[in-house]
Parts: structure tokens; sequence; C-alpha cells
């Protein structure tokens, strides 16, 4: 079910692989007491026991981390060519291998971001850092845009209605084609978008907000014209 709870019966010594499908989210709580959310279509890699001098993950997607305050063991995320260290805070981290954007944005607390060219910056609360190829953008931003995710809704600040798509496509392991007589970037949206288990639910609010229609085929999803109403 999307709601149970599940004790894991690990080595003491194994790096450890949670893989969490498109259309599904867990979360997990690690031997220090540090709890991650884990979005759909994450990978996470992990020690049964931290026992060196630092505790270190490996991310492959989008997770939400709280993590244990421990000054003498810093906390290590490598998420593909970028590696965030902390000490004790709580963040959003997004990096998808076929996604070329990577994000972190910093809830509280003080995180330092590394990427595979050196550079080096430290996030404040409510700072945000996205790192694209080679670009890399700094910025204040509203947290709550980023992590609604794990409360099960979207929260939208003058969003793009393609990058709602590409959410909510992972949230529910859907793919999404459209006409090419639409155009998904020309306005963007804000508001509160519930991630209900009704599918149809979530895509009515999606064509009242681009004045579109949908047809669903399998885990296909067609953007099409409204048909305006014969006078």
């Amino acid at each position: 079910s999307d709601n149970s709870t599940k004790m894991l019966a690990l080595s003491t010594v194994a790096m450890n692989r949670l893989v969490v499908p498109y259309g599904k989210r867990a979360n997990l709580t690690l031997s220090d007491g540090t709890v991650i959310w884990l979005n759909s279509g994450t990978q996470l890699d992990f020690p049964s026991e931290f026992v060196d001098n630092t505790r270190e993950i490996f991310v492959n997607g989008e997770v939400f981390i709280e993590v244990k305050k421990d000054l003498n063991m810093p906390f290590i995320v490598h998420a593909g060519d970028i590696n965030v260290t902390v000490t004790g805070t709580s963040f959003n981290l997004s990096a998808y291998l076929d996604d070329n954007m990577k994000s972190v944005v910093l809830v509280n607390g003080k995180v330092q971001v590394e990427t595979k060219n050196n550079y080096k910056t430290d996030l404040l609360p409510n700072e945000k850092i996205e790192i694209n190829n080679n670009s890399i953008k700094k910025e204040i931003v509203e947290i709550s845009e980023y992590i609604s995710w794990k409360d099960g809704l979207l929260e939208l600040y003058s969003t793009p209605m393609s990058e709602i798509l590409k959410k909510i496509g992972r949230y529910y392991n859907v793919q999404f084609e459209k006409s090419e007589l639409i155009t998904l970037n020309n306005e963007t949206f804000t508001g509160k978008l519930f991630l209900s288990n009704s599918l149809d639910s979530v895509m009515t609010s999606i064509s009242t907000l681009s004045s579109t229609e949908y047809l669903r085929d399998g885990n296909n999803i067609y953007i099409i014209k409204k048909e305006m109403p014969m006078k």
C-alpha cells in the first residue's frame, strides 16, 4: 500500500540500496537518526551504520533530508557531480540523472555545495543553488515550493505548465504527450495543487488551469486542445 511501515534488518557492514519506483514515495530513518523522504524515481545508497569520521550517502533523484546534528561527524550527500556537506540541518536535493538541472534548497542550518569543477558555496536558509551543466545560479526562494511534495501537494509560484507536468509525471508514473498546437510554457501558474490518490482529479485541475483536455491510455496521457462548445 502507499501507507506502510517496515523495519529493515540490515548487515552491519553493508551498503544498502533503496529504490523508490515512479508513482511511489517513501521515507527512511538512518542509523544516526537522520530522516530522509524520497520522491518518486529516487535511488538511495546508504550504509547500515556510520563507522568512519563522516556520514556519507549517495542519491539519484529527489530527497528531503533532516540531518541529525553531529559536529564531529559531517554528513555528506553525493549526487552525481555535486556534493552537499552538512553537520545538522534540513534541505531538499533534486538530482535526477536524466535531468540536466540539479538544485539544493536549504530550509534551516547551513550547507556547503561543491561541484565537479571545484566550485564551492555555502547556503543559508531560504537560499537555492541551481546547477545546469556549467551554469550556476544562486537565489533566495520560497522554500515551500520545493519541499511540499513530501506532504502530498505542489505549491506553485509562477511555475510553467511543462514543469508542473514533469513533476506530476514522476509522482504518478505517467508520460505526457501534447498536440503540436499547444504550447505549455506561455503561461505560469501560482497556487496549490493537491496530489490526491485520484489522478483524474489532478488532471481535471490541470485541464482547467491550461484550458485543455486530456485523454488517458494506460500510463500515457495526451494533452489536447479544448473543443469550444457549439453556438
